[in-house]
């Protein structure tokens, strides 16, 4: 496995070691679950953007698919009374 070496403030190491230490874990593990949690929910956060910004483009066609559909229920209705 290839080994990195980070910079980072004394206080977050400190929080680190305490915190890998509750955990029963080694600081390579701790980091290694980190940023596999972090790229997860960058991933789930960048489709869930691009998901909205679908929606946003095809909400002018959707209004008129339905808009158009419930022209067609309404001639329908008028038919069946009329």
């Amino acid at each position: 496995m290839p080994k990195v070496m980070v910079t980072m403030p004394d206080g977050l190491l400190e929080e680190v070691d305490l915190t890998t230490r509750e955990l029963k874990t080694t600081r390579s593990q701790f980091f290694r679950d980190a940023l596999i949690q972090y790229l997860e929910n960058y991933k789930k956060k960048k489709t869930e953007s691009l998901m909205a910004e679908g929606y946003r483009e095809m909400a002018d066609e959707n209004l008129a698919d339905a808009q158009g559909f419930l022209g067609v229920l309404g001639s329908l209705e008028e038919e069946e009374n009329g």
